[in-house]
């Protein structure tokens, strides 16, 4: 189910394949066109339209090897074990310890990738924690308040952003003092990125802290050293989960005070949720190669032949509830293929629209909410036409999943994209309507992505027609985003980054005692 979720843009597809493929296809759905498979050419009424090639290089994943995949983690003899050691991790989660010990250990067993496997006995433990009568434990400990602030808010509780207080002195800065606890710092900077809009205590712990680590003197540990990099380099809360488990799989092993058990559970647990990836990705290659790339030049008879294949097979009418979803399906691609037209006006008749005109469009062209919707079918299993309702008007938590993979996408894609004559992109749409140069336009780009993240956050904690899995697969595709846009087109045009996150989840086990 993981990597489903990774994969959710491309659920519509095998659809769409299975239109393409199928003899009940209609031969006749758009008779006055002719629709030629060329390289970069489409002949439509006799006129030949030469398509802008974006001139991507060909995938560095063979079908043969992706086919080819296979793990020993499948075997009874490791799901056995894996069940006896979930018992000795659960048996610590709800093992009797000090605060802090306990949260330090929650915040292990998530950052493994574990979480899944403790919900229940991690919820338990932190509202045991909430109801504490005592704080002096934490109040004057900036690693331990910082922590349970992050958990808590993780975990959907809007602690409130006073807690720091204390960490200020008398000017209304934070103290000097805390310069000197690096662990605190970390602590701090990974809570600020759950802050929410108007809160600017956080937003100056994000400043204090980030600034602080960046200037780190003296002698550190390597395991603090290495920390303090990665948390540097992007931020816990805007990590993918399976990237992250094995990163600090690696770290945790380091640690003076780390749980064996917990360790070998961890590295077990990666292992099979990777042989799991390695079939479906292999599903997924089948998709690829039975006809996606025929995709570009066959969107309109694929839209209509699925919609007509889809209304007679009935596979989309939920007819024990009494609603069709096909209108709130014909509505999401609609939405698309409008909006990919005005981008196409836009550049042909070289209009520059402004930033808010900008997005506005593209963070529906970008395909996510599309995406979105498609999750919503397969992470649910009582789809209900409230929902449904509710998703089809775009509410702020999808929105802002789609800014996020807009304007990653534009940080990391603009340049080359308008080297091959592409429309403006969002750091272009603001020198244009400003006149900043691209420095301080990529810098304003970027605090509209810190922006956006603090409406994520607030999202979390209201009331939906949906439940999870859904509800994570909104921030999840933001994260998603993030990983591959960082330093570059990482999708595109995939670099070193992409291929070592992409090794590392479906080819390389973690080797074990």
């Amino acid at each position: 189910m993981a990597l489903r979720a990774l994969f959710s843009p491309f659920l519509v597809s095998p659809i769409l394949l299975a239109s393409l493929q199928s003899p009940k296809t209609p031969t006749t759905v758009c008779p006055s066109k002719s629709i030629r498979c060329a390289s970069n050419t489409i002949t439509i009424d006799d006129h030949t339209v030469i398509r802008r090639s974006a001139n991507y290089p060909p995938s560095f994943w063979d079908y043969n090897f992706v086919q080819s995949l296979s793990s020993d983690y499948t075997e009874e003899k490791y799901m056995r074990e894996a069940y006896n050691m979930k018992d000795e991790v659960k048996g610590l989660i709800n093992g009797v310890m000090d605060p802090l010990a306990k949260l330090e250990l929650i915040d292990a067993v998530q950052r493994l990738g574990l979480k899944y496997h403790f919900e229940g006995e991690i919820k338990q433990s932190l509202d045991d924690l909430i109801h504490l009568h005592n704080d002096a434990w934490c109040s004057d400990d900036l690693h331990a308040t910082a922590l349970r602030f992050r958990l808590l808010r993780q975990h959907g509780c809007d602690v409130p952003k006073d807690v720091f207080e204390s960490f200020k002195d008398e000017t209304g800065n934070f103290k000097t003092s805390l310069c000197e606890d690096v662990k605190g710092l970390l602590s701090l900077y990974e809570a600020s990125f759950f802050g929410l809009d108007g809160e600017t205590i956080i937003d100056e712990a994000k400043i204090f802290t980030t600034a602080n680590l960046k200037n780190i003197k003296g002698d550190m540990s390597p395991s603090v050293v290495r920390k303090v990099g990665h948390a540097l380099d992007m931020p816990l809360h805007w990590r993918l989960t399976r990237v992250e488990a094995r990163w600090f799989i690696e770290t945790y092993e380091q640690e003076q005070n780390m749980s064996p058990i917990l360790l070998e559970f961890a590295k077990l647990d990666y292992n099979m949720v990777q042989s799991v990836h390695q079939k479906e990705v292999g599903n997924l290659a089948r998709w690829d190669v039975n006809g996606i790339d025929k995709l570009p030049h066959n969107i309109r008879t694929c839209l209509l032949a699925l919609f007509n294949t889809v209304n007679e097979i009935g596979y989309w009418t939920l007819k024990n509830r009494g609603f069709n979803i096909i209108p709130y399906l014909s509505k999401a691609w609609a939405d698309v293929l409008k909006a990919c037209l005005k981008e196409a006006k836009w550049y042909h008749s070289g209009y520059k629209p402004t930033l808010g005109e900008y997005l506005d469009n593209a963070v529906v062209s970008i395909g996510a909410p599309l995406a979105l919707f498609t999750s919503y079918f397969l992470t649910t299993e009582n789809i209900n036409e409230e929902a449904l309702h509710y998703i089809d008007k775009l509410p702020s938590i999808m929105r802002c999943s789609s800014m996020l993979l807009r304007l990653t996408n534009d940080l990391g894609t603009s340049s080359d994209e308008l080297a091959r004559g592409d429309n403006l992109k969002a750091v272009q749409c603001y020198m244009n309507e400003t006149g900043a140069s691209e420095e301080v336009a990529r810098d304003y780009i970027n605090n509209l992505v810190h922006e956006t993240w603090k409406t994520m956050n607030k999202g979390m904690f209201e009331s939906y027609p949906f439940s999870e899995p859904f509800l994570s697969a909104n921030p999840n595709l933001g994260r998603t985003a993030q990983c591959f846009y960082q330093y570059g087109d990482g999708h595109g045009i995939p670099h070193n980054w992409t291929k070592d996150h992409l090794i590392s989840l479906l080819v390389q086990p973690i080797p074990l005692k």
